[in-house]
């Protein structure tokens, strides 16, 4: 049917829809049967700035948000397919290119004509919610912001029902209680806390619920790293009819707040008990001088009740003529901050109640509070310290006229070493003042040759701490010659060990070391005299030993001279004979020479030396008075002996006279054997041992005078070869001493300190 043949009531239905759709506020579209629109009101068009031949077919979705477009499509299609309702919330631009949130839907369904089935159409209305969207959106974002902060609280938190039971428990909570998300919905305390800690929960979350407002509690609980104090803040959860449906809860943890708290106490309480119990007067002052607290001790300092000093101006603990003083020095500094005084240990003159003026120290220290200064004082009588101070002096200047009047040279240094003082003996010894004498210029007066060796000798003293004590040549100021001194010095100590000071004497032992020179060649003369004594009692034994090689020379050349004589010059026999005379002669220079070593006078001279080889050469003089005596011999010499340093010559001397002693002290024991025996080994202080054993008849009951000098138990002897034997023996660091022998005779010993070598 054309447009031209429709009947008046079939062509004014479209309009009248149109009509319809006109009037309708919303915006809103007549659908077709296969989605096409046939028309959109002017609401429409005004929103998306589109014409009706824009948005007419399937135009009409190109407003809508090309992120919306598939699943409004999907829905779209789906409904006209099934013929199910249609709604949906898409964006859709407007005219200024704007999106805003639309719900979409099916408003209206318009039955088809008696004429033509195929006009149904469907009306399509656009409901503006863009507000509902973004207060929507606004309060996603809430929930998520409020479920952000709760998840990284510091604090616990959680949600409970009426019955106790967890809806929810934060991060926190469930680190602390070591929890699984899984474990703790719609558990209750019982299943998740020991039972004394969930009665405590429960009984706290029942006072809420019947108070129905916040509650504070403080709980005590067990975890991992121990015990902790909380504060749980409860409160009632209500719902929309105002009934409570629930508690929640905020833990704080106050463990460390409590320790802080109880160290602040432990400190404050500290500090209160120090001030009570010092012994300092502690007193405060305000910006105007009041006093605002005052010590216990100030009673006993000052005679002031802690009392009677609150509100009064410090300057009533002055004498009158410091007051002026202290108030114009004070207000001066509040004003510019400089100080006229040192705060710190400052001795100044203190007033008691009594009106006595006495010294005192006084430190001050200062507080700014409240934009206000408070200064607090410790004050020290000090009177005790400075009694103690003047008796000081006065020792000091009684030891200083005494180091003046002892007939000794005295000196002192500062703990680095430095000569702070020497004593007018000392002054007039040196020729020097006072001052030259000062820090290092002492050292002026030393002997060229011995200023190294004083200098490290101190310098080691100080460094170590160590006793000094050092020989050297200092310039005699009366004659201008040197002279050898001694100095010793000791250091003194505090108690901690610290050394104060160095106390030191300077002796002149010049004469003295004259004399023991003197002494040394005397005793070394006599040394001599004793060896050419014992050398006349080895007369005999001498003859034998030189007289031995001699006659078989004069044998060997009378030989000689009889195959001369004959005629019988047989090479051989004559080469054997001058071999032999040549032999005897070398043995009796040898014998010879030995001798004349140890009579000649020669000067003391320490060498380093083999002791088993001096035993051997002593031995080989002495055989032949062995022999002689019938005595039997035995050596039991150490192979690893060290060496010694000594004067071979004065150890042969001590050797000998040993030997010798023994030898004629068992010439007199006729019915028992004789046994000489001589050893040597090193003693448990590693120094080299050499001992003579006799079988004689022992040391008697004189043995405490054996080294008495010219004392001797021989019808001819001097009295002195012991003695003597015993000063070379310690001239070399060693000692010498008897003992008794077992089962009789007597043992010699003597020591000597090893030079730290072996012999090769």
């Amino acid at each position: 049917m054309t447009a031209e043949t429709q009947s008046p009531a079939q062509t004014s239905e479209p309009l009248d829809l149109q009509m319809l759709i006109e009037t309708i506020p919303a915006m809103v579209v007549c659908a077709l049967p296969d989605g096409s629109v046939e028309f959109a009101n002017r609401a429409w068009q005004e929103y998306t700035g589109g014409s009706l031949q824009q948005l007419t077919g399937s135009g009409w979705q190109t407003v809508i948000h090309p992120d919306d477009v598939r699943g409004f499509a999907e829905e779209w299609n789906a409904s006209l397919s099934t013929g199910k309702p249609f709604a949906t919330e898409a964006r859709m631009r407007r005219a200024d290119g704007k999106y805003h949130w639309f719900l979409i839907r099916k408003a209206l369904a318009i039955p088809p004509n008696q004429s033509d089935d195929s006009s149904l159409r469907t009306l399509i209305a656009c409901e503006d919610i863009n507000d509902r969207k973004q207060a929507e959106a606004k309060q996603r974002q809430s929930e998520i912001q409020l479920q952000v902060f709760f998840e990284n609280s510091p604090n616990m938190i959680f949600l409970k029902d009426r019955k106790g039971r967890y809806i929810y428990a934060n991060r926190e909570f469930k680190r602390v209680r070591s929890i699984t998300e899984e474990h703790i919905n719609g558990k209750t305390d019982d299943e998740l806390f020991p039972a004394e800690q969930a009665t405590t929960f429960q009984a706290s979350d029942r006072r809420v619920l019947e108070a129905g407002v916040p509650i504070d509690f403080e709980h005590v609980t067990m975890q991992n790293d121990g015990e902790h104090t909380s504060i749980a803040q409860k409160f009632p959860l209500f719902n929309a009819d105002g009934e409570i449906y629930g508690i929640g809860g905020i833990v704080t943890d106050i463990t460390e707040r409590k320790r802080e708290e109880a160290a602040r106490r432990y400190i404050e309480e500290s500090h209160r008990l120090v001030l009570e119990t010092a012994s300092d007067a502690v007193i405060t002052m305000d910006e105007n001088g009041a006093i605002g607290f005052a010590n216990p001790a100030t009673m006993r300092i000052f005679g002031y009740h802690p009392t009677e000093l609150i509100g009064k101006k410090l300057t009533v603990l002055m004498p009158e003529w410091m007051r002026k003083l202290h108030d114009g020095g004070f207000r001066r500094y509040l004003a510019t901050g400089q100080r006229h005084i040192n705060w710190q240990g400052t001795e100044l003159t203190g007033l008691r109640k009594t009106g006595e003026e006495f010294p005192v120290e006084v430190s001050f220290g200062e507080l700014t509070r409240d934009g206000h200064k408070v200064f607090t004082g410790f004050i020290r009588d000090i009177s005790a310290r400075k009694n103690a101070e003047e008796k000081l002096r006065a020792s000091e200047r009684s030891l200083r006229e005494l180091t003046e009047t002892i007939p000794q040279m005295l000196w002192s240094a500062e703990p680095d070493g430095a000569v702070d003082y020497c004593n007018q003996r000392a002054l007039d010894y040196t020729g020097l003042s006072a001052e030259q004498v000062r820090g290092a210029g002492w050292m002026k007066t030393v002997h060229r040759d011995d200023i190294e060796s004083m200098s490290r000798a101190w310098t080691t003293a100080v460094s170590s701490g160590e006793p000094f004590q050092q020989e050297f040549r200092s310039l005699r100021a009366a004659d201008q010659t040197y002279r050898w001194c001694i100095s010793r010095a000791l250091p003194l100590r505090d108690p901690n060990g610290r050394i104060l000071k160095w106390f030191g004497t300077v002796v002149d032992l010049h004469d003295w070391r004259e004399a023991q020179q003197a002494l040394r060649m005397t005793q070394a003369e006599l040394a001599r005299v004793s060896r050419l004594t014992t050398m006349g009692e080895l007369a005999a034994s001498i003859a034998h030993e030189v007289n031995q090689p001699l006659t078989a020379v004069t044998n060997n050349g009378s030989a000689c001279l009889r195959l001369l004589a004959n005629r019988s010059l047989e090479p051989e026999v004559l080469r054997r004979a001058l071999e032999e005379i040549v032999a005897d002669g070398t043995r009796a220079s040898a014998v010879i020479a030995r001798i004349r070593g140890f009579i000649k006078k020669a000067p003391v001279e320490k060498t380093v030396l083999d002791v088993n080889e001096v035993i051997q050469e002593v031995l080989a003089l002495a055989a032949h008075e062995l022999h002689k005596n019938q005595v039997l011999f035995e050596c039991q010499l150490s192979n690893t002996l060290p060496l010694v340093r000594a004067d071979r010559i004065q150890l042969q001397q001590v050797l000998l006279n040993l030997i010798m002693n023994s030898i004629e002290a068992m010439t007199g024991a006729a019915n028992q054997s004789r046994v000489l025996a001589v050893e040597s080994r090193v003693d448990e202080s590693g120094d080299v041992l050499v001992a003579v054993r006799d079988s004689g008849p022992g040391l008697g009951s004189q043995e405490d005078r054996l080294f008495t000098p010219f004392f001797t138990t021989k019808a001819n002897g001097m009295g002195m070869g012991l003695p003597i034997s015993r000063s070379l023996i310690e001239s070399h660091g060693g000692r010498l001493w008897a003992t008794t022998n077992s089962p009789h005779g007597a043992v010699f010993s003597f020591t000597l300190p090893a030079a730290g070598e072996s012999p090769s």
